[in-house]
């Protein structure tokens, strides 16, 4: 009972947030809306327009292809029709040619559902043997006029709800994929500190781990950033409001940021492996000195100031990231060299003192690569240009002007022909 009350109150929430405030609980009511608006709509068509007497396929239609983004609706409605159109013409075939008899729809059957697995046809590959099976069973393969109003209730459908999807708040999912590379960036800075913190005082294996399981959910994370990413850049194509007001949003620069922390947090989760093994004991794993510690530290808090840096091209951010990577790579080399050069007291301890600055030279390698091309958004950045910047006024501005230098060449004409005439 908790439970139930607690999930009805997390909805309620959800459903407050989305009145309140653009972002992702917005988007998923908007696509609930919009699919009820396109079944409606489509079920409307074809008791009126179709008179068809179980007005089923078009409303199915609407429903499953109003989907997140324009093009993933385009996608899903002509999968869903060239399904439909396959299923009802192996079913009309094999009935027309052979009949239906129980050999015959064990071998019809087969062949549907070896067609419905074509990896272009996607999730809607099942329609095939289910219009098969509709077709045989309740119109004996041989209605024409089933065959042909279920087609032609499918291909209105789909067109319905591709067209509810486009016009009713076309899908433009902007906010969730900047929020979340945003916070990405947040999280690697902050366990940066942490782990710079850390070291400065008293950790133990159990700090260590938990270093290590936060930066590898942090990896783990990152490709459902990544898919983020690809849906708010698909949902600008075929979309109406991109065109009347387009997204100003370096789609590439964001890739090219989360795939540069995960390769950071890569190195960062080592380190978190290596102080683990250390601080447990394990062979060949010795602690690393107190000394040692404080200045690796000082890296990883200079690595910490530069991902915050990451991704921001104004000048002072600019420079603020060149100075922690100097500083960074300061003391690691120092340290390097410093490990090379004098005596240990243990020298087991070479492999760990190896690893740890091995991971944070790789780590502050990636960032640095990514210095030019990243991109981190930030809050009081516009995420929409104006209106007049976008392509459809720039056509109205083109034939504006073409229909200006038409006039003027005519008047110019109209003046000419009377001084000829004289």
């Amino acid at each position: 009972m908790s439970q139930w009350r607690e999930d009805t109150t997390e909805r309620w929430r959800a459903f407050r947030r989305a009145l309140h405030r653009p972002g992702p609980e917005r988007d998923a009511l908007l696509l609930l809306l919009k699919a009820a608006v396109a079944t409606v709509v489509a079920w409307q068509f074809a008791v009126r327009v179709l008179d068809s007497p179980v007005p089923f396929y078009a409303p199915m239609a609407a429903l499953l292809v109003v989907d997140h983004t324009m093009v993933r609706s385009l996608s899903a409605s002509a999968q869903r029709i060239a399904a439909v159109v396959l299923g009802l013409g192996v079913a009309w075939v094999v009935a027309n040619v052979l009949g239906v008899y129980w050999w015959t729809m064990f071998g019809v059957i087969l062949v549907a559902l070896v067609i419905g697995r074509w990896s272009r046809l996607g999730d809607h590959g099942i329609q095939v043997p289910a219009m098969v099976l509709l077709s045989l069973i309740t119109a004996k393969g041989t209605d024409a006029q089933f065959t042909y109003l279920t087609i032609v209730e499918t291909i209105a459908g789909g067109v319905m709800g591709v067209a509810t999807n486009a016009i009713v708040f076309a899908p433009l999912h902007l906010t969730k994929p900047r929020q979340r590379v945003a916070a990405l960036a947040r999280q690697v800075r902050d366990l940066l500190a942490q782990m710079a913190d850390g070291l400065r005082g008293d950790w133990d294996a159990d700090t260590a781990r938990g270093w290590y399981r936060d930066g590898t959910d942090m990896v783990e994370k990152a490709p459902l950033v990544l898919e983020d990413i690809r849906t708010g850049r698909e949902s600008t194509r075929f979309n109406l409001r991109q065109n009347l007001r387009p997204a100003d949003i370096d789609w590439q620069g964001y890739e090219r940021t989360v795939t540069t922390l995960r390769r950071a947090l890569w190195q960062v989760t080592g380190i978190g492996h290596t102080l683990v093994d250390a601080a447990d004991g394990a062979e060949h794993h010795p602690a690393p000195s107190a000394t040692f510690l404080a200045r690796f530290a000082d890296a990883l808090a200079a690595m910490s100031v530069a991902v915050s840096q990451l991704g921001r091209h104004e000048e002072a951010a600019t420079k603020r990231f060149d100075d922690s990577v100097a500083t960074a790579l300061t003391v690691l080399t120092g340290l390097r060299e410093e490990v090379h050069r004098a005596p240990l007291d243990d020298p087991e301890q070479w492999p760990v003192y190896g690893s740890l600055i091995s991971d944070s030279l790789r780590a502050l390698s990636e960032l640095e690569s990514a210095r030019e091309s990243a991109v981190v958004p930030t809050g009081d950045a516009p995420t929409r240009l104006p209106a007049r910047q976008s392509t459809a006024w720039a056509r109205m501005r083109r034939l504006r002007s073409h229909r200006a230098a038409t006039h003027r060449a005519g008047d110019a004409k109209d003046r000419e022909e009377p001084a000829r005439r004289g």
